[in-house]
């Protein structure tokens, strides 16, 4: 079956998430999120998030920001800025990345070969100009901004809208398993003025990766907004085939229910601030530490 789960932030979105799939055996097909103030933490969830961290620390050798890092990496980009991220990121990951493995999305998203051999493009920086020549002289085209499924090849034609593959069918075609689980990325640009993002996961783990792809894909919305000068909107994500991996993620059935319960309990203060801002940053978050 399916389920539409329609909150304001990420946090309370992804707890009625988990919600849902405790009620359906801990697994479900097409859970749709839909997030309409992705940029935004309370301090409850910022504490709730803490919970979940100590749980990946301790099971999975993860933590939330570094699944979020897989996606985007946002605290690059505040630290040297758009010019550089690039150049300084896949540096960063030619040095990093495990040999045999796939690398990160934000890999795919920042670099992919081009159309004469050896030579590559920026997908991301591609649709980022899209989007902002519509947002700005241009026409306002409001479906034409997609990071998906098409050939690299396209991605220098304007005929493919600003495609920007995450599935690589040379490499990934023959893999049954250990490859990419977010298969497609859609902005949409609604009124010349708003960015709303859809990403489609084939499979997707609720306690192991969901929060920390949200807060990722968040970060991925805030930096295509502000450099293509709009705001940003709403956030969706589909999960095509959703678990809720207590014994994969979290130490077992007994184990991951008992640090939900912590989770939910953490989550009860209500004080929004700013999606990756420092407690430093904010007199709000100041409050609860």
């Amino acid at each position: 079956m399916s389920a539409v789960i329609a909150k304001g932030r990420i946090l309370p979105t992804w707890l009625a998430a988990v919600q849902h799939l405790e009620d359906h055996r801990r697994r479900d097909q097409n859970v749709l999120l839909e997030i309409t103030n992705p940029t935004t933490l309370s301090v409850g969830d910022r504490a709730a998030i803490a919970v979940v961290d100590e749980m990946l620390r301790r099971h999975c050798d993860l933590s939330v920001q570094t699944v979020a890092g897989t996606i985007f990496p946002y605290r690059l980009y505040l630290k040297v800025g758009a010019e550089e991220l690039p150049s300084r990121f896949l540096a960063i990951m030619a040095r990093a990345q495990e040999s045999g493995t796939w690398g990160t999305y934000a890999m795919r998203l920042m670099q992919r070969p081009g159309k004469k051999s050896g030579t590559f493009i920026n997908p991301l920086q591609l649709v980022i100009a899209k989007l902002r020549k519509a947002a700005g002289s241009g026409t306002g085209y409001q479906s034409n901004y997609e990071l998906g499924v098409h050939a690299p090849s396209d991605l220098v034609d304007d005929s493919a809208f600003g495609e920007v593959p995450l599935y690589c069918p040379t490499r990934d075609g023959r893999m049954v398993s250990n490859y990419p689980c977010l298969s497609h990325l859609t902005f949409k640009l609604v009124g010349k003025r708003t960015l709303n993002l859809t990403a489609i996961y084939r499979s997707h783990y609720y306690l192991q990766r969901a929060l920390g792809n949200l807060i990722g894909l968040s970060h991925l919305m805030q930096f295509v907004a502000k450099e293509a000068g709009v705001q940003v909107g709403q956030l969706t994500c589909i999960s095509t085939d959703a678990h809720l991996d207590y014994s994969e993620s979290w130490g077992g059935v007994t184990s991951g229910r008992a640090a939900l319960a912590r989770v939910i309990q953490a989550s009860k203060l209500d004080t929004e601030v700013a999606l990756g801002q420092t407690p430093a940053q904010s007199s709000e978050a100041c409050i609860a530490t």
